[in-house]
């Protein structure tokens, strides 16, 4: 296609040549060789342009030379090179204005997709809310799922442990309070906060927070946090990621992640690094500000 355009270019060019020639030496057709160089400048390659402006040049010099009737060759060499820059002055102001024009589309087209992106993560921070009692039937479908995925321990994926887990995370989300295996061994009644994101009256994802201790301080500990499939890939991760960090900014923020999980990955961008190990398959990593 290319290729047809530019030996389109060359009838043009011989077309103007020849009109020039044969209507006489009042008749100067030089200018429009312009056209010929500019759309060639916008469409083509750098070197069919080179090869359009020296063509161009060397047209007008030849015709010119034979308006004037000097036989000087200094005269024919000059003309030849004022005509070739000129030509190429409007070659390089055509590239130069195409090539502002392309990157005026790319921001146009980065602008766009970081509206779009802003827009998003607004609405999926404006979908986070505390979890409700009857929110805990979806949560543990969640957790399920997130066992599945490898982002929780597999243990979950047992029946009874389900419908124990449904009973154990509404009381928690009444009571505010839970009992867990702390740092230090043992089991503690500590705070306990669950969160959800809720897109288009469906439960996107969810996160739970433990507090460390029994002493009731301000120190959370990120426990879990898992994104339906159908969700993923959405910001909806992120989001439930930064609301933690900014939620609590003011706090001392732990978090339990399996090594290598997608959570883990997001809070270590976040300012999070390896706090201890624990005898399971989980690591503890603090926030530091």
């Amino acid at each position: 296609m290319l290729a047809g355009f530019f030996f389109g270019l060359l009838l043009l060019e011989s077309l103007l040549y020849c009109l020039d020639e044969f209507t006489g030496p009042y008749s100067f057709y030089a200018p429009f060789y312009i056209f010929p160089v500019g759309m060639s400048a916008a469409l083509l390659s750098r070197r069919m342009t080179v090869f359009l402006v020296i063509l161009s040049s060397l047209a007008r010099a030849q015709v010119f030379s034979q308006v004037f009737q000097s036989g000087s060759l200094m005269l024919l060499a000059f003309d030849t090179v004022q005509s070739i820059l000129l030509y190429g002055l409007i070659a390089a102001l055509v590239i130069a204005v195409n090539s502002m024009h392309l990157r005026l589309l790319k921001y146009a087209q980065y602008l766009r997709a970081n509206i779009r992106l802003m827009r998003q993560q607004r609405r999926n921070r404006a979908s986070i809310r505390r979890a409700l009692p009857e929110d805990a039937d979806g949560i543990v479908r969640l957790a399920v799922n997130g066992a599945r995925n490898g982002d929780l321990s597999e243990d979950i994926s047992n029946a009874v442990l389900q419908r124990t887990l449904v009973t154990a995370f509404r009381q928690g989300i009444v009571e505010g309070q839970t009992i867990r295996h702390v740092w230090a061994g043992g089991q503690q009644k500590v705070p306990v906060e669950f969160w959800v994101s809720i897109i288009n009256g469906r439960m996107a994802g969810f996160f739970m927070l433990y507090g460390v201790d029994n002493q009731q301080g301000s120190e959370r500990e990120l426990h879990a946090m898992v994104v339906a499939d159908e969700y993923r890939g959405l910001g909806i991760g992120a989001a439930m990621t930064d609301f933690f960090c900014m939620h609590f900014k003011n706090r001392r923020l732990f978090a339990a992640c399996k090594t290598g999980s997608s959570m883990m990955k997001m809070l270590s961008r976040r300012g999070f690094s390896l706090f201890c190990t624990t005898e399971n398959e989980y690591v503890i990593i603090e926030r530091h500000n």
